[in-house]
């Protein structure tokens, strides 16, 4: 009779243990495995189904392992947005004197530190051919974060693979630092220069501006400084959302403060 008892028991002790692992809410996993759960939905006089939303599955049900698979595959497609404070050195063509004052806010809300380098009537030829001056900016800001804006003297510019090379040039130049290209607000119909630039850097290093309206200055060319700064204020949601390939933190400022940033201006030769 003992032995009769005996072994009902051990038998009990893992189906008891198997029903209370599939009533948590627990997941054993082991390298990269998970043992699955009996589904005890059944037992329920009102068995509870667990919906997935979205096109590809709507109106279908799926079981507790097939869902833990989706909000898996889901979160590793997430880029996370960095929080700490930049050194970002922004610097191009004249197009950077507009954004800088708006940048500057940016900066100041989101505890970066901003140094802006303009340089009139710049290229990407002629930053490319001039590295030790890009190479000096780069330890008098000791960016970890650079932002690009060129192409406003380049928009009908027919070399286009001279222009993707000072692009790769400049790029090797900044070497690991995340760096993101704004590309100019033309004023002319189909660029070659944005092309290029969105070819070269990437779809996730290139900010579209060509898709924005502006209000433009005398020149016909140039946007306001209220255009420019509403053109920050895109670049910056931009700059934060998973569609840029290096997130950092550029919430909306609170406030108008005085504006405080490192800035240097650079003329053409004459």
């Amino acid at each position: 009779m003992k032995e009769y008892v005996r072994l009902i028991t051990i038998l009990l002790i893992p189906l008891l243990l198997v029903l209370a692992y599939s009533s948590s809410g627990f997941r054993f996993s082991f390298n990269g495995l998970s043992i699955s759960k009996l589904n005890l939905s059944c037992l329920s006089p009102n068995p509870i189904e667990t919906p997935v939303v979205g096109d590809s599955l709507s109106g279908t049900f799926v079981d507790t392992l097939a869902l833990d698979t989706i909000i898996s595959n889901t979160e590793s497609n997430i880029t996370m947005i960095d929080t700490t404070g930049k050194r970002i050195l922004f610097f191009g063509d004249s197009m950077i004197e507009g954004l800088s004052m708006r940048f500057a806010d940016y900066a100041r809300e989101n505890g970066h530190e901003l140094y802006t380098v303009c340089w009139y009537g710049s290229t990407t030829t002629g930053w490319a051919n001039n590295l030790d001056t890009l190479h000096s900016f780069l330890r008098w800001s000791e960016a970890d974060y650079v932002v690009v804006s060129l192409g406003g003297n380049e928009l009908k510019v027919k070399d286009l693979e001279n222009r993707a090379e000072n692009i790769r040039i400049i790029q090797r130049a900044l070497g690991s630092r995340p760096t993101i290209w704004v590309a100019p607000p033309s004023w002319v119909k189909n660029p070659t220069i944005t092309g290029v630039i969105r070819g070269t850097v990437g779809e996730k290093r290139y900010f579209d501006s060509t898709k924005l309206t502006y209000t433009r200055g005398s020149d016909k060319m140039h946007p306001t400084f209220g255009s420019a700064s509403r053109w920050m204020d895109s670049i910056a949601v931009w700059m934060s959302s998973p569609q840029t390939a290096h997130p950092i933190k550029m919430d909306f400022p609170k406030a108008t403060q005085p504006r405080k940033w490192k800035k240097k201006f650079m003329f053409p030769k004459k």
